[in-house]
């Protein structure tokens, strides 16, 4: 599990465009919404228009925090996937 910190929380309230929380991890989701003290969007987004915006808005280093089929929708991780260790 990926630790929250405080720094990457501010990041992620930043840059996470809105109505698009919706697609975070369970965990995530629960710490952004204590952080933003319980204010959620009225709306959320499609998930292909969450593809788009969070390609073009998200945060560097804070795909890990959207879940494993929105992170598979996503360019970048098409692109080059992780490599195994061996």
């Amino acid at each position: 599990m990926n630790k929250i910190t405080p720094h990457l929380l501010r990041d992620l309230d930043t840059t996470l465009p809105s109505g698009t929380e919706c697609y975070l991890r369970p965990s995530a989701r629960k710490a952004l919404t204590k952080h933003r003290k319980g204010r959620q969007p009225a709306t959320f987004v499609s998930k292909e228009r969450a593809v788009t915006l969070l390609a073009q808005r998200l945060g560097r280093g804070l795909k890990r925090f959207l879940i494993q089929e929105l992170r598979a929708a996503l360019p970048a991780e098409q692109a080059c996937p992780p490599e195994k260790m061996a």
